[in-house]
């Protein structure tokens, strides 16, 4: 399977003039060394791409007849240009936005009154049989991989299921007394730990959170448990400018 190394790297040939690696270095006003760290497998493995590197790249490749938003993809965003919305009309579907999460930071569960909602248009379930819900992304603490107010599409993960994966983009919810929070965060193993990280280019939000060792039949620790994944985030871009 294809990782974001080869990915990048395909997309790059693809362009027309070819540009090579020395080449797209120096747009990006970076060594050579710097740019061929992402598009090598054996030393970025990483999930996806940083967010803002994304941007300068996809504005690079765009100029030369690549598809923005396949590069765009390759940081986790999907967008009105992406395949997914370029389905045949039958094949989409609509998701209602029914709240907020704070991207990196624990906020108190926000529900959207249902006169102020909007939809969110997205491709076919990839796991069939499993509910879908979408949420709309608040604050700077997922900066580097998606911006503020974009919408997430996500697929619940239900009580006692374990189906996560490091590098996972997660849904978390903690109990606070007689509140109940939701985050955005990457999830992460640490010295055999889970853990939450932001992913942000604010100092701020450099901390990571314990979950400790969830047992292989349930993500949770004490009042802390993983609800969703992220499948999507999307905003809309006007005049195709990411």
């Amino acid at each position: 399977m294809e990782g974001i190394p080869e990915k990048l790297k395909a997309l790059r040939n693809s362009a027309a003039p070819k540009v090579t690696v020395r080449g797209m270095a120096e747009l990006l006003g970076v060594e050579p060394s710097s740019y061929a760290y992402y598009e090598d497998p054996k030393k970025f493995k990483k999930p996806i791409l940083p967010f803002d590197l994304a941007k300068k790249i996809a504005a690079i490749l765009g100029e030369r007849g690549v598809d923005t938003a396949k590069v765009m993809q390759l940081a986790g965003l999907s967008s009105s240009a992406s395949p997914a919305i370029k389905a045949a009309p039958t094949d989409l579907e609509e998701l209602e936005v029914v709240g907020t999460v704070a991207a990196g930071v624990w906020r108190q569960q926000s529900e959207i009154p249902a006169d102020e909602r909007v939809t969110m248009k997205v491709g076919p379930n990839p796991f069939p049989g499993t509910e879908r819900f979408a949420l709309r992304l608040e604050g700077l603490s997922m900066n580097k991989t998606i911006l503020p107010n974009s919408l997430l599409e996500c697929r619940r993960i239900p009580f006692g299921v374990a189906e996560l994966r490091p590098g996972d983009l997660v849904i978390v919810q903690r109990h606070n007394h007689d509140l109940t929070e939701l985050t955005c965060k990457r999830l992460d193993v640490d010295g055999g730990d889970w853990i939450l990280r932001c992913e942000s280019y604010e100092p701020e939000f450099q901390d990571v959170i314990r979950i400790g060792r969830p047992s292989e039949d349930a993500f949770i620790d004490n009042e802390i448990s993983v609800i969703g994944v992220v499948l999507s985030a999307r905003q809309d871009f006007v005049g195709g400018r990411w």
